[in-house]
């Protein structure tokens, strides 16, 4: 007679792991999302004083993003599956955090030179120069915020069946962490600190957010081994 397949339940301890492993990820997940429409709320203050506020340069900003989540949905997704590690998926933030952090140094020189450059010298039309203004300054850091939410649902999925349930948790996650993002940079943010001191302020919490994740990442994970 064969032995009978043992169906115990997994230890209670490694249980709480892997729902502390959750909740880390999707926290992770929700600050990129609040990150992610913060910096688009605030692309279209950083271009006006060069560019203006018309209809042209909110399209050339929210064109850019859109351009940015399909490029950073790609990535990510290829990413995740080479390097399905929470050290990549960190490896991947603390750039954009850097790239954010230098943008209030970044941004003025950047688009006065722009516009002298292609409006005044070339008199070429300025909703071109407000797009090329938000490829450059926005492209790179909402490509890898882009990347978040495939590579998070990789590490979130332990089998095929619960790929669509986890991958719907985490886009509906960051969706509000983006929501809350604008609402807040919008109504609050940008009446109490300025442009500068949000973009620095959140470029310390999305680093702080990618190496407090990596840290409990890996002492869960140890919590999951026999």
């Amino acid at each position: 007679m064969p032995p009978m397949e043992s169906h115990e339940p997994p230890p209670l301890r490694a249980v709480w792991a892997r729902r502390l492993c959750d909740l880390c990820l999707t926290c992770l997940v929700f600050t990129c999302g609040w990150v992610l429409m913060m910096l688009e709320m605030l692309g279209a203050r950083m271009l006006a004083p060069s560019f203006g506020t018309d209809i042209q340069v909110w399209g050339s900003v929210i064109g850019v993003f859109l351009l940015a989540l399909s490029l950073g949905y790609y990535l990510g997704g290829r990413l995740s599956t080479a390097f399905p590690k929470a050290v990549a998926l960190t490896g991947l933030l603390l750039p954009c955090a850097l790239w954010i952090g230098v943008l209030p140094w970044l941004h003025r020189p950047l688009n006065t030179w722009l516009f002298d450059f292609w409006v005044v010298h070339r008199d070429g039309g300025e909703q071109w120069g407000a797009l090329a203004a938000a490829i450059l300054l926005f492209l790179i850091p909402s490509v890898l915020l882009g990347t978040v939410s495939p590579f998070a649902i990789r590490l979130a999925a332990t089998d095929v069946g619960s790929v669509g349930e986890r991958a719907g948790l985490l886009y509906a996650v960051s969706t509000l962490g983006s929501f809350l993002g604008c609402m807040v940079t919008s109504f609050w943010l940008i009446v109490w600190l300025g442009v500068d001191r949000i973009l620095q302020l959140h470029a310390v919490l999305l680093a702080a957010a990618a190496v407090a994740f990596l840290a409990a990442w890996h002492a869960l994970k140890r919590g999951l081994q026999p």
